[in-house]
Order: structure tokens, then sequence, then C-alpha cells
């Protein structure tokens, strides 16, 4: 016999159908996962904004909780960031609710939060791009803020290349980054940097859609306004992201994107950059067997080079250093006002601390690419990214499937 009330209690979490007394679901068969999260997440089943069901936890950073979330209006799976900067704040049992641990943690945390909240108000601005996480909705509860992203059902590139024996060619990884590429143009533009792309933070989804995910970073600094090494991920990131006062910007991203691509078509990761400002011991990918024309070889070590100064400034010119094609800045102006010009978003204010909320049992209702440039020249660049996104797509579509009905079994 199935509950009479639907309720958060009472639902399955694996296909959102109905339990019965003995908590089996009537729709798939399964038994009711009551496994308990960790006590400083929030549990299972908890209802945020009155419309956020949670399933599980994502993951944690050391400024966030991430979890898979049930959206009761849509009836779609999402995932919600949550700001919990870990060693400053404590969660109240029962209750949910999020308490600075000590006065002298206030400010620090307040401006972490200010900054969270920020990051998601700039997101939503262009939560259109394709190659990034969309952010559906922020709100404050419990003390603190919550981000409302899409949930991305897929594999990370690290992953990906990892179940294709260590490495891709170089054809398939500029594939697979273009639309990264694309959306960063428009990033970089509303002066964002995102500060920690890396193959784990790319995700190749089932749809073969390709996201960068985790903005956590994007004002890359701790509580205190420091220089935070400890959040940087070794080897991607610049020598000018190891200093306090290092000037950083769309060369930054730049940097960990070229260390991406060496990754990729490698296996392997340079030596850190901090590292490489007394010796310079990083090796050319083609003196590892990796398949690069000269051109673009040329170009990723362009991109990979120590000092800011001597990279790329921009993506565009990346682009054209890789592709052999030509952004043209008119078409990327225009298109950056028609995708942010509509964008509503809501909760504008936020206030740091909200009262604590009633958390009783809740119920439930039944291209960017104008013009090519001596690309005509190089037989390894197809006529255009399109061809070869179509050239690509459909053995990589059934190698990802293949990988991600493993990952699941």
């Amino acid at each position: 016999m199935p509950n009479k009330i639907r309720t958060n209690k009472n639902v399955c979490l694996f296909c959102f159908g109905d339990l019965d007394l003995q908590r089996n679901c009537l729709q798939c068969g399964k038994q009711a996962n009551d496994v308990p999260n960790l006590s400083h997440h929030l549990p299972k089943r908890t209802v945020l904004n009155k419309r956020y069901l949670i399933v599980n936890t994502l993951g944690e950073g050391g400024f966030g909780i991430t979890y898979l979330v049930w959206d009761l209006t849509t009836n779609t799976k999402i995932a919600i960031k949550e700001y919990y900067p870990n060693g400053y704040v404590n969660r109240v049992p029962k209750s949910y609710h999020i308490v600075i641990n000590s006065k002298k943690n206030q400010e620090a945390s307040n401006r972490g939060l200010k900054r969270f909240i920020d990051e998601a108000k700039a997101l939503a601005k262009v939560k259109n791009l394709s190659g990034i996480v969309s952010v559906k909705d922020f709100f404050s509860e419990n003390g603190t803020a919550y981000i409302a992203m899409e949930f991305l059902d897929g594999i990370s590139l690290k992953k990906y290349v990892q179940q294709r024996g260590g490495r891709i060619s170089m054809d398939e990884t500029l594939d697979i980054l273009h639309p990264v590429l694309d959306s960063l143009i428009f990033i970089h533009r509303m002066n964002l940097i995102h500060r920690d792309i890396s193959p784990d933070n790319i995700i190749i989804t089932k749809h073969n859609e390709v996201k960068l995910i985790d903005f956590g970073a994007t004002n890359q600094s701790d509580l205190e306004g420091n220089s935070l090494s400890i959040v940087l991920k070794q080897g991607f990131a610049p020598e000018e992201q190891y200093r306090t006062n290092g000037e950083q910007g769309p060369w930054t991203d730049i940097y960990a994107i070229g260390v991406s691509i060496y990754y990729c078509i490698t296996g392997k990761i340079p030596p850190e950059s901090i590292n490489r400002t007394h010796i310079d011991s990083i090796i050319k990918p083609s003196e590892q067997d990796a398949i690069i024309s000269p051109t673009q070889e040329t170009a990723l070590m362009k991109s990979l080079a120590v000092y800011a100064k001597n990279r790329y400034q921009n993506v565009e010119q990346l682009i054209t250093g890789l592709y052999g094609i030509k952004v043209e800045n008119n078409f990327i102006s225009n298109t950056i006002t028609n995708k942010t010009s509509n964008t509503t978003t809501t909760n504008e204010k936020l206030s740091i601390h909200p009262p604590i909320k009633n958390h009783n049992d809740i119920t439930l209702p039944s291209r960017l690419y104008a013009t090519r440039e001596f690309a005509s020249n190089s037989n390894h660049i197809p006529k255009t990214l399109e061809e070869r996104r179509k050239e690509i797509a459909e053995n990589r579509s059934k190698k990802l499937r293949e990988i991600i009905n493993k990952n699941k079994k």
C-alpha cells in the first residue's frame, strides 16, 4: 500500500515515484535510499526554497558543497551548490542552519558569501552559453546562499581521456574544447576569470555536450583576501596565481587551457609553472609522439609560456593560433548583447544571515567563427569546426555512451 500523502519523506530518490509503507518504491521496486549524508552536509530529502529536494551529495570543496537535487517545479534533476567555507562555519544539528564558528571569522565569512552571491549573479547572466554550466536560480536560506545549476550527466574530460587509453588526438581535443573556448570569450568580456580550468572541470555529457563547471575560484583568494595556493590545481595554474600581487586576466585561463590540451594529447602534465621560472624543463608534445602540426604546437607552447606577457592575451588569439581561424569582434559583441540583455534573475538582494527556516515534512505536488585564415594550406584542419565536429562526434558519442554505462554498473 502506498502512503496516502506524498511528502519529501516518502518519495523514492531513485525514480521519484511513491514509496509504500515498507519503503519500497512502487515504480522502480528499489528500497529507499536512507543512508545518511555526512553530518555537516544537508540531509537527504531536505527541501530548499520550497522547491528543491536534496537527493545526495555530489562533491565538496574548500568553499562549498554540491548536491544532486530534484526540482519539484520542473520535475528535473539539477545540481545545487551551497556556500560552506570549511573551517569557518558549522552546521547547527537538525535546524540545518549554518553559523560562523568564531567572531574572528565573521568578517571573512561574510566577505566570502558576498563573493559567492556575486558569482551567482554573474553566471546567471551568461546561462545560455553552450560551453558553460547554466545557472538557473540563486537564493538564501539556512544562513547561507545557494546556486542552482543544470545537472550534467556525463564524465569529466580527465576520465574520458583515461578511459580512451591515456591520451587522445589533437583533432579530437580541439573538437571537444571548442564550445568551452567559445564561451570563455564571453566570460572574459564580462571581466570574469575562471582560474581553475582543468580536465576535471570540463564535463562531456551523454548528449555529447561539453561544459565548463566549478566557477568557485572566479574570485581567487582566501577568505582573508590573500592569494590561496592550496586551492590551485598543481600543474594547471600559471605562475601569477602563486603570487599575492600577480596580475591575472584571460591569459591566466589560457595557460590552464594550454595545460589541458597538453594533458589530452600526451597523457602528462607539464612541470609546475612556479618551478619553470628557474629552469624550464617542459617537453614539447611532438617529442612525446603526439601528432600535432608545427603551427598548432607553436600556438600551444605560446599558451604555455611561463610569464603572462609571453602568452596570448585573449582567447580569440588562442583560437586563431590553434584552429587557424579568426574571430570577428563585432560578431562577438552583438552575441554578448543578445545573450545577456534578456536574462532575468531571481532574489537579487540576499541577506547574509536570514532567519532559521522550519524544516518539517513538506507536501509534494502530484557558432562564433566568422572567417578563416591560412587554414586552407593546412591539411590537419578541416574546412570548418562544424565539419570536424561531425567527423568525430559519431565515434566519440558511441564510446562515451559505453564509458558512462560502464561507470554506472
